[in-house]
């Protein structure tokens, strides 16, 4: 380890000491002044990042036990929750998609139902982006979307960083995979984080209760950040009369479908109607159904095994079960429920304080780490504030889940930012720019959604 990295190990250990070496306040227990030294501990390791992300969710669930605050018991056990199995499941289904042209076949017919429009172009790859991160992580999308993108953009003569439409569609597609991940469990590793801490809490969210609650928030937050978008970049022209035969070109440059390809794409469409039908109707877990559904696609041969181990982010799984470990350890020391009451003095319990400060919190911290990390602090915290409220614990969490998924500033933000910003048609100011004005649009959206829409469903 460097110097550069020492100093930046530095301030993380200091943090926890100077909270541990506080007087503990009245009502707290020691386990939970040494939760909160934790979490002191774990929020700028996330942010500054001196050792791997994975290497952090391990220092994560092994300090409590080295501080008295949790025993070996609960600690692995929090470890192995099902959430993390659903995780590595849909990573292997995620990896088989990747290898199947079915992405691209979808992504190209709904470029094309845009027409000649400009501005139905931006909307339909924000669209495209969504839809496909339904069905597998953000990440993994707009990996496949950005070249098909810049091809589009090259063949219809967009100028890298001059060209507004150009801005757009990459920004887009970015943008459109982010709102997308929050649609279905699938999308996001802090989906199943969501699912797996409201388990721990006695709550079941299957995976059509999810969309219930998430897809009325997908569709307006598109429609408004589209909108944003042709706002700030209005396309330099009003037709593009050759886009429709370009994408016809593309499409008939596709591999003709073999029989392995249709069994393949057969498999996904079965496992992915496994997860809306069985959970409802048959009460199969869903992490039952992510893992036999990886076996599956393995077995009528999706994948190899080598695309298992080198598609599956491991490092991401061990930060997972850390921050699963992290947010049961808040709860049972006390340290959670604490906080929350100090938060509850200030917002009187009200659920329109409650609800914005929730989402705005959340949108804060996950501009500037990993959505996850984000999701793993804040979910015992924003859950206890809405208990301490009186509202449900489901709420609180499901704020947390989705609006940690929100982040359209910065680079570093999400993933999908920095490789469409690879593609070279817009700058971090031009990403700034449109992520400032996004960001208040799409906490609109998530405020109005929780307080209207989940009423009106009686979530509250």
């Amino acid at each position: 380890m460097d110097r550069r990295q020492l100093g930046k190990l530095s301030l993380p250990v200091l943090l926890m000491l100077s909270v541990l070496a506080l007087p503990r306040p009245d009502g707290l227990s020691y386990e939970g002044q040494a939760m909160f030294a934790v979490l002191a501990f774990s929020i700028p390791m996330f942010l500054l990042q001196p050792i791997p992300l994975g290497l952090v969710g391990v220092l994560v669930m092994v300090l409590p036990l080295i501080l008295g605050a949790a025993d070996v018991g609960s600690t692995f056990s929090a470890f192995g929750n099902p959430a993390v199995f659903f995780l590595i499941g849909a990573f292997m289904i995620s990896a088989a998609m990747e290898k199947t042209p079915l992405h691209r076949r979808i992504s190209l017919l709904f470029l094309r139902t845009a027409g000649s429009s400009p501005r139905m172009l931006v909307l339909f790859t924000m669209l495209s982006g969504a839809f496909l991160s339904f069905l597998m992580p953000e990440h993994g999308v707009i990996v496949l979307l950005v070249p098909i993108i810049t091809y589009v953009a090259a063949s219809i003569g967009l100028v890298p960083l001059r060209s507004n439409l150009g801005k757009g569609m990459l920004i887009g597609a970015a943008y459109g995979c982010t709102i997308g991940s929050l649609g279905t469990p699938l999308g996001g590793a802090r989906n199943p984080l969501t699912i797996g801490f409201l388990i721990s809490r006695g709550i079941e969210v299957n995976f059509l209760r999810w969309m219930e609650l998430s897809l009325p928030l997908v569709l307006l937050s598109i429609l408004l950040v589209w909108g944003m978008l042709v706002l700030i970049f209005p396309p330099e022209m009003k037709r593009i009369k050759t886009i429709p035969q370009v994408l016809e070109d593309e499409l008939g440059g596709l591999p003709p479908v073999t029989g392995r390809n249709l069994l393949v794409s057969l498999t996904l469409l079965l496992i992915i109607a496994s997860f809306i039908i069985l959970p409802s109707l048959f009460g199969v877990d869903l992490t039952l159904i992510a893992l036999i559904g990886g076996v599956a696609i393995f077995l009528v041969g999706g994948m190899r095994w080598e695309d298992v181990e080198s598609r599956i982010p491991w490092g991401i799984i061990l930060l997972y079960g850390g921050a699963i470990t992290l947010g049961v350890h808040l709860i049972e020391s006390g340290g959670a429920s604490f906080l929350a009451d100090r938060i509850v003095d200030i917002t009187g319990g009200s659920p329109f304080l409650s609800i914005l400060l929730v989402v705005i919190l959340t949108k804060l911290l996950t501009e500037f780490m990993s959505n996850t990390a984000a999701v793993s602090v804040l979910l015992p915290i924003g859950s206890a504030v809405f208990l301490a409220a009186g509202l449900p614990v489901e709420m609180g969490a499901m704020l947390v889940g989705l609006s940690g998924g929100l982040a359209f500033m910065f680079l570093i933000s999400t993933p999908g930012n920095l490789i469409s910003f690879t593609s070279g048609y817009f700058s971090q100011k031009d990403l700034l720019k449109a992520g400032l004005l996004v960001n208040l649009v799409t906490i609109a959206a998530v405020f109005l959604t929780a307080y209207t829409y989940w009423k009106l469903i009686g979530v509250w």
